[in-house]
């Protein structure tokens, strides 16, 4: 008997878990349409294999919608799925017609365009941790500062204002431990925000994104006032909380087994973008993609049920053989599928251009300031942030 045959496992499974990757191989192979029971206590189907993953994320009858009383949830307590106004809880046209508004800002021929603003900021952030000298926390003093000053100037946000971001972003992403009560405060705090900035920008309004997106709700009346503030929140939290939880995850894989991958890199700084793709691949945390099917769903492995709900694992589909040959392994040469890391279908991230930038740029930069850079702690001393849904490196102490 698998531990899987032994009844409904606790998910989300974390960072935490040795046996982690061991137990998505498991249901892989054994249950890979199988039942868990989610901390906020509703039961889910978890979807753990590419083809089911590809299938699940493109079928519009696995709803975004779970704003109804009762719909399920990953964690207990309030999160972005109880606004109806969210962008991540529409589907078919309204989806699309909020999508529309904002999809043209992270073009990649606008990201094109952002490329030397991103080379600025991150030149900035390395000659600042320059001048300190080592030891540095590539953490706080790149990764995290590097994204949030981006979304900022993308958007027209105060960057002054970028140091309250990341404990809002925590709290609205479940990206961190803490009390109900706690991340009610900070979500609340967070809207509060949003609404007074776009209150500000109306009366004294600009060029930047946030603007567009005002114009959107007060010319055509194409959002309302609650998506509007809802988008502009959840920009600022996804631009800034995942990106830099990826950039420093991917600094520790290059740095660690002797800093074997770092010094591919530095000495072939051409294989960047494939490292990017590959270490989004093997790098990638988070619970999963919650969905509740509105109708019985035929993938692969199997059918989900009316009414039941599902969770679309984000770290196992990107670590199934049939896909990635040696998934384990992190290379640099694959020719493989695109990862899943970003999603897919019509809610494939919006900001994936932006986020890709941003690594592929963040890294070669850091590699070619710093081309001895190593860990200055033993990997078994870093703590995680242990989010519910996104798990991040609270620091990463460097030297060089």
């Amino acid at each position: 008997m698998t531990e899987v045959d032994a009844g409904p496992q606790t998910f989300p499974f974390t960072d935490a878990q040795p046996d982690l990757l061991a137990r998505y191989a498991d249901r892989r192979a054994t249950c890979p349409l199988g039942h868990v029971r989610l901390a906020s206590g509703h039961d889910a189907v978890l979807v753990v294999t590419y083809q089911d993953a590809l299938a699940a994320m493109a079928d519009p009858r696995l709803s975004h919608d779970l704003t109804a009383p009762g719909a399920p949830r990953i964690t207990p307590g309030p999160s972005f799925l109880d606004t109806k106004e969210s962008l991540l809880n529409r589907d078919g046209d309204e989806h699309l017609r909020i999508r529309r508004i904002v999809a043209s800002a992270f073009t990649p021929r606008r990201i094109e365009r952002w490329k030397p603003v991103i080379e600025a900021v991150a030149t900035e952030l390395l000659d600042d941790l320059e001048k300190a000298g080592p030891p540095a926390d590539v953490v706080a003093g790149y990764g995290y500062l590097l994204p949030v000053r981006i979304i900022c100037r993308l958007l027209g946000v105060p960057e002054e204002d970028s140091a309250r971001f990341r404990e809002w972003s925590n709290a609205f992403l479940s990206a961190a431990k803490m009390t109900v009560e706690r991340r009610m405060q900070l979500i609340g705090e967070f809207v509060a925000y949003s609404s007074a900035l776009i209150a500000q920008r109306r009366a004294n309004p600009g060029n930047d994104l946030i603007d567009e997106l005002i114009a959107a709700r007060d010319g055509a009346d194409r959002l309302s006032e609650m998506e509007l503030v809802n988008l502009s929140t959840g920009l600022i939290a996804a631009g800034n909380e995942t990106t830099s939880n990826a950039l420093g995850r991917s600094v520790l894989a290059l740095l660690s087994d002797g800093r074997r991958l770092w010094e591919q890199l530095v000495g072939k700084p051409d294989l960047i973008p494939a490292a990017v793709d590959e270490l989004l691949r093997t790098t990638g945390t988070g619970a999963g993609l919650l969905r509740q099917a509105t109708e019985d769903v035929e993938l692969p492995s199997g059918t989900v049920k009316a009414g039941e709900a599902v969770v679309i694992s984000l770290v196992s589909p990107q670590r199934d053989e049939s896909v990635y040959p040696d998934a384990d392994d992190i290379r640099f040469d694959r020719d493989a599928p695109q990862s899943l890391t970003f999603g897919g279908g019509a809610h494939y991230c919006l900001g994936a251009h932006l986020a890709k930038a941003e690594l592929r740029i963040g890294l070669g930069l850091l590699m070619a300031r710093f081309p001895e850079l190593r860990l200055a702690v033993d990997p078994a001393e870093l703590r995680y942030t242990e989010g519910d849904v996104i798990s991040s490196l609270v620091s990463l102490p460097v030297a060089w």
